[in-house]
């Protein structure tokens, strides 16, 4: 069982997504804010944030990651878009470990999280900086 926030924007989808992780068997927090989202990060300590790129606000989902991986620097981070060009392109600086493109089937959610659970632990990402040294992020 995995601890994950979900972050997004659209409360269907969050609902959706909770209870298919739920399924899963994970623990599952959401969050439909970028600050909400930031605050339910530090106060729970997830093993994974999935978290929109458009938050319909000035902070995006790789901000959002970004700032929870600075207080707790071991958590995954799942980008979801409907832009998957730009993020695989490099246009978006902090993409994540994972990007999974919208709209997209709930194995591949789940995929791309087991995916994230069972690799490396998570770099300290942010080296005492606020410079971001992420890898090229896998696209699903």
């Amino acid at each position: 069982m995995a601890r994950i926030l979900i972050v997004e924007d659209n409360q269907s989808f969050v609902d959706a997504l909770v209870f298919t992780l739920q399924m899963e068997g994970h623990q599952v927090w959401s969050a439909v804010s970028a600050d909400e989202g930031i605050q339910s990060g530090l106060a729970h300590h997830p093993d994974v944030v999935v978290a929109d790129w458009m938050l319909g606000s000035e902070v995006h989902g790789g901000e959002v990651c970004r700032r929870i991986q600075l207080a707790c620097p071991r958590v995954k981070s799942i980008i979801m878009t409907g832009y998957v060009d730009l993020v695989s392109k490099g246009a978006w600086p902090a993409a994540g470990e994972a990007v999974i493109e919208k709209p997209f089937h709930k194995e591949d959610i789940v995929g791309a999280i087991n995916r994230a659970l069972s690799g490396p632990p998570a770099p300290d990402a942010f080296g005492g900086n606020d410079t971001v040294h992420f890898q090229s992020p896998q696209v699903y």
